[in-house]
Parts: structure tokens; sequence; C-alpha cells
């Protein structure tokens, strides 16, 4: 339960998700909600993307900031993120650019506080605008086992995958990709920490992150002062105006009736960071299987060039609940995005995963630690592999599936969204600003 402030006067906050990823988005609007719902006041700022009528739709103003994202730079990002291109998105120049707009929109709105989902340049913009800074981001933790296929090239396929291992797990936290323009860009502001490695530009003066402690198998004594576990933040009721109530139920009675069916169930999402290519081929492998299967597309696939299937597959851009859905397949194929790490987890079913990037490999490594998950290869895709994934965890049911469950009941109850309020008004509080 959300504690209560002493004073009904709560400042404006102000968000800056990533508007066109759509867990970064969630995260940002469902939190910003929750402190509505507590009589405090939202803005957003934005440098555009699809998700911004998220925002809107819960009575929140959108401003844009320059530079305006175009989908060029968008589909660049992505890459970025898939290590799919190396040129980094953010030179001295755009990022001084980010910096000085984002600062101005800050005092223009006069806001005491911001809160990103992993905008980066706010690591030097709120800081240099003298505001305290909230991160919410995943809690990337932990050393890989399986060197990921998104960090293979040409010549490493010759190295022993020990010695990778080695060389990723020493480098990984010593990384400076992406962040030698910050260093440079920060120095032109005083008083702002050093921002040499990766991992300080995706931190505030505040990071909470969206995991539980129970899932990362971390220690409390390895938690410093500003870090805070608020765990996973699920937003399905943000996508409930895309159903009206009678939509809502033919769309939940379709997908009960499909997984009626005699056979196994699987359920797919790749979240927004999935590719068109990597469904498509999933979706081919399946189309010839015994499989009931449930493929939410979201924005990956276009509604008007959608694939011919056959009647084991149903095709959904959006459900009224993944939750609900993952509950009732018997496995789920993910690409390893925290949200749909977390719903699998608190479904206790099975997991295939596909990682997009680093991050979403670590997630996966997670649930293949807890007994519950195979981590496949988006890079290097084929069927046979895919068949053999499936066939694995059908095979030896009873294990994959009781170890999913016994992590279930190791869960705390999922409120990131509240615990997160809980910490904006703790701070504030502090700050004498309440």
């Amino acid at each position: 339960m959300i504690k209560k402030s002493s004073s009904d006067k709560k400042p404006l906050v102000g968000f800056f998700p990533l508007f066109y990823n759509l867990a970064e988005s969630g995260r940002a609007v469902i939190i910003a909600k929750r402190y509505k719902e507590l009589g405090g006041k939202a803005i957003f700022f934005s440098h555009g993307g699809k998700y911004e009528y998220l925002a809107k739709e819960i009575g929140c103003k959108v401003v844009r900031v320059k530079p305006i994202y175009t989908e060029q730079f968008i589909e660049h990002l992505w890459k970025c993120s898939r290590m799919e291109e190396l040129r980094p998105p953010f030179s001295k120049k755009v990022l001084l650019e980010h910096v000085e707009e984002e600062i101005a929109a800050y005092k223009k709105a006069d806001v005491k506080i911001i809160l990103t989902t992993n905008n980066f340049p706010c690591s030097i913009s709120a800081r240099a605008a003298q505001i305290p800074l909230i991160s919410v981001t995943p809690r990337i933790k932990g050393e890989f086992t399986k060197y990921p296929d998104d960090a293979e090239f040409f010549f490493t396929r010759f190295i022993p995958h020990s010695w990778k291992l080695k060389i990723l797990n020493w480098y990984a936290p010593r990384s400076r990709i992406w962040a030698r323009p910050f260093g440079k860009v920060a120095k032109r502001y005083p008083d702002i920490p050093s921002l040499r490695l990766t991992s300080d530009i995706n931190k505030g003066d505040y990071n909470f992150f969206t995991d539980f402690i129970e899932l990362l198998n971390l220690e409390k004594t390895d938690i410093s002062a500003n870090e805070h576990y608020i765990g996973p933040i699920f937003f399905d009721e943000l996508f409930v105006k895309s159903f009206s109530e009678k939509n809502s139920l033919k769309e939940v009675n379709d997908i009960e009736l499909h997984l009626q069916k005699p056979g196994k169930s699987i359920m797919i999402s790749l979240g927004s960071s999935g590719t068109k290519e990597l469904i498509l081929k999933i979706l081919e492998t399946l189309n010839e299987a015994d499989y009931n299967v449930i493929a939410v597309y979201g924005s990956i696939l276009k509604e008007g060039n959608l694939p011919k299937l056959n009647d084991n597959i149903l095709l959904k851009k959006f459900v009224p609940s993944l939750r609900a859905i993952n509950s009732s397949v018997d496995l789920a194929i993910l690409h390893g995005g925290q949200g749909t790490i977390y719903t699998a987890a608190y479904s206790g079913k099975p997991v295939i995963g596909f990682p997009m990037q680093f991050e979403q490999h670590l997630n996966l490594e997670m649930l293949v630690k807890h007994g519950m998950a195979i981590i496949l290869s988006r890079k290097y895709f084929k069927k046979e592999k895919l068949l053999q994934g499936i066939d694995e965890i059908f095979n030896n049911q009873d294990k994959y599936l009781k170890n999913a469950q016994d992590l279930v009941k190791k869960l705390p109850k999922p409120e990131g969204d509240k615990n997160a309020v809980q910490k904006i008004i703790e701070i504030l509080e502090q700050k004498g600003l309440i």
C-alpha cells in the first residue's frame, strides 16, 4: 500500500521515457498515473515516438524536445542496441543539442524532479539543471554463462568459448560504448559526476531497479544506498482503451477457444524490440507443427501484410492481458525484455528466449539459472534448433514446470509502480519539496 504524504501539495514531476520503446514508455506512464492518483502533478518530455499517446491518455501534457527523432534515427538506435550497428548514435554535437534543449524544457516547465526510463542525455541535463534525477531501469547483473551470438563475429568464432566468456565478463562492466561523448559534454557543466563507463550514463542520483533480488540472486549487502529494488511494473491496464468491453470479451473468447484445441500450446511475444525477420522465422517454423500458437505481434508486423498461416496459429496485434495468456499456455517464446521475463516468471511457465540485445540475454540467463528456460540464437536462427528446444522442454515438462513454479513462490507481489511512487514521495520530502 502506498503511504500518503502529510501534505496534499505534491510538486510537478517530469517524466522522460523513450517514447519509441513500449516497455520504457509503459513504465514511466504507469508510475505517473499512480503519482497523479495521489494528487501529484506530472508532465512528460519527449524526443518523439509512437507511444506518446499513452501519456496523453492519462491526462498528461507531452512537451516535445529537440531533436525530434526520425524513424531512421530510431532504427539506428535499435540496431545499436542489437550490435548490428557500431557507429554510436550520440556524437558530441548531437548530445550537446539534447542537453541544452532538455535543460531549457525543464526550466520552462519548472519541474522539481526528473524521472527517466533510459533517456541517457538526462544523466547530464537534469544534473546541469540542478534537478534530482531518478533512473528507472532493469538491473543488469551477473556474468554471462553463454557467449551471446550478437557478440559473435567472424574472428571470434575461432576463439574457444571459455576464453571468449572470460574476456566478455571482464570487459562488460568496464565497457565505454556510447560513453565517450557523454564524458566530454559532462565536463562543460560543474558538479556532474564522471561519466566514463557505459553503465554511468543510465544512472541517476537515485536508481529504481525494476527487479527483485530474489530473481537476481543478489545479496542485500551488495546493494548501495541509492539503489532501490522496486520490482517489476506491469502495465496491461494502459491498453484497456484498445478494446471495448464487447471486443475484450471477444478477444478473450477467441483465445480460450484456440487454446482448448488438443495438443500443447505456445505463446509468442517479442515486445517492441523484436524484428519482423525473427517473428516470421518463428511463425514459419511453427506453421507446420502440431502446437496451438498465440502470436502477439504488436508493432513488429504491418496489419495489411500479415503472413498466411494454418489454423494452429492465432495472430493478435494486441491482447487484453499477456499475463493471462502466459498463464494459460505450456510454453512462452520471448525476446527477453524485462516485462516479458517477469510475466513468464509470475506465470510459472517455461521459456524459450531469443535475446535481441545483451541486457535481454542476461535477463534470460536469470531464468536459465532457475532451470526454467533455454536461450536460442536470433542471429544464427535455425528451424531445427527451435524445434529441438521445444522438444527438450515438452519431453521434460515436469522438470521445467516445477522449476518455474518454484520461482513463483520466491517472488514478492509485483507492485513496482506503487513502490516507485512511495520512493518518489520520500525523496521529495527529504528535499523539502513537500
